[in-house]
């Protein structure tokens, strides 16, 4: 339908085709819905000198180019004009849309608002963090987004992010609709209507948060449809036609705000935005039909449920989703509320198929879930999906049915493309918990030694630059629970960096310390505490000699315990990484609660093999005073070797830091090196 206007006497323009109807979001047909994100996504991508369509709507409501826009009378009139603009421009890419209203009020009384199904996917998309699911997922923004602590320059939301922030609720709306006169709305020395339109504002938090940058985010244009619905039910219950295009404040504070005003930056005047042809000719609202004794149903959509306990419908809440208190009555979608939560009656999660297939080509790195206590999630439906950004490599890795000794409980060993030489792999990650619902990453920043709000975009290389993620991997499955974690140290200092990448899935603000507390508590090592340990030694071949290093016995004597005498061939306790490196065994310090000293000596064919001694600690080599002798204890001020275990599971691999990218990687040197 070809979309015609003409002029009015007060210059607005006027819609001679089809009326439409503002429906509230959920109230939709799936269909209308799709059209609408269509539409959407069409401004977002059509450029007027090289700027997009949405962006240009963006500029026209800033500060500077809307100059009463906010904080007095032509609040409500300007963005009643803004709005009929940005739905005009809806219907030059689709004639029968209409801009859609949110009802924040349906979702105010939920036990926790962010579980609304409007924060899924075939609605509005998540609401915690970077927007990465739903029709606007991936959205660039004409700014940076204001007041964040690292640079955000995408579709960004924080829903219910902070507790003490909360949505229009009923009575407030109550209070709007039983004022007497415009005056009494909005004016000079009492803005509470306005105020009042601020609360959803700071509760969808990110791009919402700042009025400059608001129409970043889809939601903006749905939260001032609903307040400008709120409005024409005052103005239909309040006033006559007559008042409804002439009453007005007469106390404005400032002049930009006065009746005759210009409407910047339009070629109106604020009066205009007063008249009744808005709803006469071009649009009307469809209010939501609340639910009563007579008809306990929410009829106008299957996305709302009927609270009997006060006879207001109110929105579904998701998968997973908070529904304490509810259980006597039908809140979720599609699911039922057991024990304080919407869950699948025979499914512990969302009862997604859990795959699991051998992978070549690829390494593992490790990451966390985490729910709104710091806690790692462990129910193995909770994912990862990994796709590179030619959609060749396409992954999904769970969480670890049962966490094994040193691993994170909840751990995800992510199968990443294995880096080649020369080339940057971009990895996009979606993570999910057992329901399915979106997960928002946070990235270690080594400097401040805090986690960061982070987009999930790995990037991969073999070599470590200022653009590559610092993340430790491996493509050994047997040592991948090793990874990030300090080998090279005393055992009494060992510990597990967490890693470089995790996930939160849940929309409210991270507590720092709290989480560093908490990952930190995770895991500790226990101190050894078998009967002997083990320690590396270095075995050179002096440039003279003839010996066959191969051929030689290395035996260890505990010089106070002359029951002690440990003997095993080269061949047999060669490091499988180091062909220099062997493993010998001594008594644990930390067992017998004192020091101890063990003497290595090289046999060749029951001959003690004269070796020269070159010993280390750190950085520091002594000469000329080194003996073939090593002290262990189990504190590390004292001990001559520091790096000594107990489990054979790490003892090929103890030296080493695999912290950080593997390019990255440390090996610390034996204390006692035998030169034969």
């Amino acid at each position: 339908m070809k979309v015609v206007y003409k002029r009015t006497k007060r210059g607005i323009l006027e819609n001679i085709g089809q009326k439409v109807v503002r429906k509230e979001y959920r109230m939709m047909s799936d269909e209308e819905r799709r059209e609408v994100h269509k539409a959407m996504n069409r401004l977002k991508t059509l450029t007027i000198d090289n700027i997009t369509l949405w962006d240009l709507h963006t500029l026209i409501h800033y500060p500077d180019s809307a100059l009463a826009a906010h904080w007095g009378p032509a609040f409500l009139p300007y963005h009643r004009e803004f709005l009929r603009q940005f739905e005009t421009a809806l219907q030059n890419e689709n004639p029968l849309v209409a801009m859609p209203y949110w009802d924040s009020t349906l979702d105010c009384d939920l036990p926790d608002p962010s579980d609304s199904i409007m924060w899924t996917d075939d609605f509005m998309g998540n609401g915690n963090g970077y927007v990465k699911t739903g029709a606007f997922k991936d959205w660039s923004t004409n700014s940076i987004m204001p007041l964040s602590s690292v640079p955000i320059q995408k579709l960004f939301r924080y829903t219910g992010g902070r507790h003490q922030d909360r949505l229009l609720s009923e009575d407030d709306i109550k209070w709007i609709l039983n004022r007497k006169a415009y005056k009494d709305l909005t004016f000079c020395h009492d803005k509470t209507f306005e105020s009042m339109h601020g609360l959803s504002h700071v509760w969808v938090g990110g791009f919402m948060f700042v009025i400059r940058v608001s129409p970043n985010d889809p939601m903006f244009y749905m939260h001032h449809a609903f307040i400008d619905s709120v409005w024409e039910r005052f103005r239909q219950s309040k006033q006559n036609r007559y008042q409804r295009e002439n009453d007005y404040a007469e106390n404005i504070c400032y002049d930009k705000h006065s009746f005759d005003s210009q409407m910047h930056p339009f070629s109106l005047k604020n009066k205009d935005g007063l008249s009744n042809d808005y709803t006469d000719y071009w649009y009307e609202y469809k209010n939501v039909k609340h639910c009563d004794s007579k008809n306990p149903v929410c009829e106008d959509t299957p996305y709302y449920w009927c609270d009997t306990k006060v006879w207001r419908c109110k929105s579904k809440i998701r998968l997973g989703g908070n529904c304490k208190g509810l259980e006597d009555q039908l809140p979720c979608y599609k699911s039922t509320c057991l024990e304080g939560k919407c869950k699948l009656q025979n499914s512990n999660g969302n009862g997604m198929d859990r795959i699991e297939k051998t992978l070549n080509n690829v390494v593992w790195a490790k990451t966390l879930l985490l729910n709104r206590n710091y806690e790692p999630i462990m129910n193995p439906l909770g994912h990862i999906t990994i796709t590179d950004e030619y959609n060749l490599f396409n992954e999904t890795s769970f969480i670890e049915r049962a966490a094994k000794f040193p691993e994170y409980p909840g751990t995800i060993y992510m199968a990443l493309p294995k880096p080649a030489s020369g080339f940057t792999h971009i990895l996009n990650l979606i993570a999910r918990d057992e329901y399915g619902n979106y997960c928002q990453s946070y990235c270690y920043n080594i400097t401040a030694a805090i986690y960061q709000v982070c987009d999930s975009i790995i990037k991969m290389n073999v070599r470590m630059d200022k653009d590559t993620n610092n993340i430790a991997y491996t493509h050994s499955l047997m040592s991948r629970k090793y990874l990030d974690i300090d080998f090279g140290n005393h055992p009494s200092k060992w510990y597990i960096q967490s890693p470089d990448m995790i996930f939160a899935c849940h929309s409210k603000r991270i507590d720092v310390e709290k989480l560093n507390k908490s990952l930190k508590s995770l895991v500790t090592f226990p101190v050894p505490n078998d009967e002997t340990v083990w320690f590396r030694i270095e075995l050179q071949q002096k440039m003279s000699s003839k010996t066959n290093l191969e051929n030689l016995e290395i035996t260890v004597i505990d010089e106070k315990n002359p029951y002690y005498n440990w003997k095993e061939s080269v061949k047999k306790i060669r490091s499988p990484f180091d062909y220099n490196t062997i493993l010998v065994r001594a008594p644990n310090p930390y067992r017998i609660g004192r020091g101890v000293s063990v003497k290595i000596l090289p046999i060749l064919d029951g001959q003690i093999v004269n070796c020269a001694a070159k010993c280390s600690k750190g950085s520091y080599i002594k000469n000329g005073t080194c003996t073939d002798q090593v002290y262990l204890h189990f504190n590390k001020e004292y001990s001559d070797e520091n790096v000594f275990t107990s489990s054979e599971n790490v003892m090929n691999l103890i030296g080493w830091k695999m912290v950080g990218h593997p390019s990255k990687w440390q090996l610390t040197m034996p204390y006692l090196t035998l030169i034969c």
